[in-house]
């Protein structure tokens, strides 16, 4: 499989601890919240791993050649301000070398026991799978999902604001593998979408094209798993990770 891992963002809800470091690199657990997917991920000899940078773009990048060397490739987005995730998403694709046979997407601002990126991190597949963790409810809103028989998803979509009708759908969480099946038609529907306007998620093209792009839910309810987006969720993912690998590893 091939990875492709977004931190270009500037983290703006974060500001008070990006200013001087992107929100991937602070700390957790005694090293930057990146290291602990990118250790996982190269210990996986995937194909291929690329990161996009933006903000701050040369600690990233900085961090990545001294930790890993040629094993994880950054490229750059330099038209991050702009974009919310759908361009850097198409920009690390596009550098992959083979993307038809399939790449994991993953946003960098996600902390997760090792089992469970070891469960995303597992090879390559021919379905596409979005992972979850937890359910849709007033204290957990954005990207989620419904599924039928079989775990294959029936509808997806991104709630932001509390929405009762979506309460105990799968919660996004964060990472989508989109398997060979998918591959083409993923490209071309996200460069369509991105004629409109680069300011939306990398899954607003599935939200808005589903049937064209069938899909399963990946649950990892049963890891430990946290995304921040701002200070408290961050200091709240960043504790609540020590105090589980601390207790009973990770």
């Amino acid at each position: 499989m091939n990875i492709v891992f977004l931190a270009a963002g500037r983290g703006s809800r974060l500001s008070e601890l990006t200013g001087d470091t992107h929100k991937s690199l602070l700390p957790v657990a005694g090293k930057p919240a990146l290291q602990h997917i990118l250790d996982v991920a190269v210990a996986a000899k995937p194909r291929e791993i690329t990161i996009v940078t933006g903000y701050r773009n040369t600690d990233i990048e900085d961090f990545v050649r001294a930790t890993y060397g040629d094993a994880v490739r950054p490229v750059f987005n330099e038209r991050y301000a702009e974009d919310t995730n759908i361009l850097s998403t198409d920009i690390g694709v596009d550098a992959l070398r083979q993307p038809q046979h399939g790449y994991q997407i993953v946003e960098t601002d996600i902390v997760m026991q090792e089992p469970g990126w070891q469960r995303i991190f597992r090879g390559a597949r021919t379905a596409s799978e979005w992972s979850t963790r937890g359910l849709y409810s007033e204290q957990l809103t954005g990207g989620t999902l419904k599924t039928g028989a079989g775990g294959n998803v029936t509808d997806i979509v991104y709630a932001p604001k509390y929405d009762a009708k979506y309460e105990g759908w799968s919660k996004l969480l964060g990472t989508l593998y989109v398997g060979r099946n998918e591959v083409q038609a993923d490209r071309y529907i996200r460069k369509q979408a991105m004629q409109r306007t680069i300011a939306q998620y990398y899954m607003t093209p599935w939200v808005e094209n589903l049937e064209l792009l069938p899909c399963r839910e990946l649950n990892l309810s049963a890891f430990f798993a946290a995304s921040y987006n701002d200070v408290t969720a961050y200091r709240n993912a960043s504790h609540q990770f020590e105090a589980m690998t601390a207790g009973h590893g990770a």
